[in-house]
C-alpha cells in the first residue's frame, strides 16, 4: 500500500473528527507517525466544566499505533538526518521538517495542509495530500449520511481549527457537505 506520513496539522485534523481510526483503516495507504510530530499533536476539546469554551490538550494516538494503524517513525538514514535539520532551519518546524525529510528519501506522500510545507514538498518533489482529499475518498467509501458528513466536517473545523483555504482541493466539496448535511 503506499505510505503517507502525516503532519502535525493532518493529524490533528483527521482526529478532530472523532473517526481517525476509522478514516485511515478505510483508506489504502499505511500511515506513519514522524516522531517529531507525535510530540507535537494537540488539539482542542469543550471543556468539561464549559463546554462552549475549548481547551487543548495531548492527543492520544496510542490506540492507533498499538493497533497497527499508525506506524511510528524516524530519520533512520545519514540522508535523511541531513535533510531534517535542513528543512527544520528552513521551516521552523520539526515534525513537518522531520516528515518531509522521510517521505522525500523513502519515496513517501505526506498528509499537509500547512501553505509552506506544501510548496517545500513540490519543490522536493514529494506527493502530498490534503485534509480535504481524505476526507472526500473516506466518504467516497463509506458512504456517511449528509448529516454525518456533515458533523465529521464540522468537528475538524471546530476542534482542529481547520477551515480549507479558497483554492484548496476538493474546497466546493468540503463547503458542499457541510451545507447539504444542514438541510
Amino acid at each position: 500500500m503506499p505510505a503517507v506520513i502525516l503532519d502535525a496539522c493532518g493529524t490533528l485534523n483527521l482526529f478532530a473528527s472523532g473517526q481517525f481510526v476509522t478514516i485511515l483503516t478505510t483508506l489504502p495507504n499505511d500511515w506513519y507517525l514522524p516522531a517529531a510530530v507525535k510530540k507535537e499533536s494537540q488539539y482542542c476539546q469543550p471543556d468539561p466544566d464549559d463546554p462552549e469554551k475549548l481547551v487543548i490538550v495531548p492527543i492520544d494516538l496510542h490506540p492507533a499505533i498499538n493497533d497497527g494503524v499508525l506506524i511510528q517513525c524516524d530519520c533512520e538514514s545519514d540522508a535523511e538526518t541531513e535533510l531534517y535539520v535542513q528543512l527544520a532551519a528552513r521551516i521552523g518546524d520539526d515534525g513537518e521538517s522531520m516528515g518531509l525529510a522521510i517521505a522525500k528519501c523513502r519515496g513517501w506522500s505526506v498528509l499537509t495542509d500547512d501553505k509552506k510545507a506544501r510548496k517545500i514538498a513540490r519543490e522536493l518533489g514529494v506527493s502530498v495530500m490534503a485534509t480535504t482529499e481524505v476526507m472526500k475518498q473516506w466518504a467516497e467509501i463509506v458512504k456517511p449520511s449528509a448529516a454525518e458528513l456533515s458533523t465529521l466536517l464540522k468537528a475538524i473545523e471546530r476542534f482542529a481549527n481547520y477551515i480549507p483555504a479558497r483554492g484548496a482541493v476538493n474546497i466546493d466539496w468540503w463547503v458542499d457537505s457541510i451545507k447539504t448535511g444542514e438541510d
